[in-house]
């Protein structure tokens, strides 16, 4: 009798495993539900784009080099880097990029406080308002990582999510060729690009390290991906083809 109560038990057990596990994926569904992977295009169109700046040094660089090739990307900046470099801010606006939030802490964002998650959005949208005149629409959250809360902020906010299609792990690889190429492997048409011109997950801004091999990286991808016949567009000009 206390076998057949055990197995009871155990079927018990694993019905309430299986009702977690779903749960679990219902709520993660839901939760990316209108994130912004990659946008269904026929055009050869592709949206660079760049988290965790501003690093002034890198950022500068990358700027330089985007002038050079006549490329407007999407920056994807963290609040605390806004307030310690804010002229470097207003350069990447001046030059005609895009400007994006990406929290202020650059925190996993899984709460399932919405108050909380709307809050670090707003205190971001305000710092870069500040620095601009005008906030930012578009959102990316670090590490790709969203829970109910964020969600829940993002529909009252109006912000759509922007995550990635093609990355080249430049968070780990230092290897510019080995960046771009494992870009160059995943690159269709209507494609997000992530690199990096900061370090989300260093506090103090004044502390970044180098990010010389995302921007020789960003040289290679652009010349290789213009042979192909691509041309740039922000993350904004590639998700107005939706309503085409």
């Amino acid at each position: 009798a206390s076998m057949g109560a055990g197995i009871i038990m155990l079927k018990k057990l694993l019905a309430a495993m299986v009702i977690i596990l779903v749960l679990v994926c219902v709520v993660l569904f839901w939760s990316y539900r209108d994130a912004v992977v990659t946008v269904a295009v026929d055009e050869k169109v592709v949206a660079l784009t760049y988290d965790d700046g501003p690093n002034p040094p890198h950022t500068q660089a990358l700027l330089n080099k985007l002038a050079l090739h006549g490329v407007r990307v999407t920056f994807f900046l963290k609040g605390r880097n806004v307030e310690a470099y804010p002229e470097t801010v207003q350069a990447v606006a001046e030059a005609g990029h895009e400007i994006g939030n990406h929290s202020y802490f650059h925190r996993p964002m899984l709460s399932l406080s919405k108050s909380a998650m709307r809050e670090e959005l707003v205190r971001t949208g305000d710092v870069i308002e500040k620095v601009l005149g005008q906030r930012p629409e578009l959102f990316r959250p670090p590490y790709g990582l969203q829970g109910m809360g964020l969600k829940m902020a993002l529909d009252e906010l109006g912000m759509p999510s922007i995550l990635m299609s093609s990355h080249g792990v430049d968070w780990e690889e230092t290897d510019p060729d080995l960046i771009a190429s494992r870009i160059l492997e995943s690159m269709e048409p209507g494609a997000i690009v992530l690199l990096h011109d900061g370090h989300g997950d260093i506090d103090d801004p004044a502390a970044q390290e180098s990010r010389a091999p995302s921007v020789v990286a960003t040289e290679i991808l652009i010349e290789e991906l213009k042979s192909q016949g691509y041309r740039f567009v922000t993350v904004s000009e590639l998700m107005a083809f939706r309503a085409h």
